[in-house]
């Protein structure tokens, strides 16, 4: 097994809604962008598209968070 990227956020379905707002460890609090959700793909897995940042949903995908 490989180790996750280092910008990938591991996720449980209490976490949804998930939403971005570009603050994580490597940036200052002032520094984000505007907030973004971010609906989790098939493979359990979505990228922001403004700062890049891997979320990786641990479990299934809720029904109701499931896409139609």
């Amino acid at each position: 097994m490989t180790a996750p990227h280092p910008d990938t956020i591991v996720l449980t379905a209490d976490d949804l809604p998930l939403y971005c707002n570009g603050k994580n460890a490597h940036t200052e609090s002032w520094n984000g962008h505007p907030r973004v959700f971010l609906p989790i793909q098939g493979n359990g897995s979505v990228e922001c598209p403004y700062c890049g940042t891997v979320y990786h949903l641990d479990g299934d995908l809720p029904h109701h968070h499931a896409p139609h």
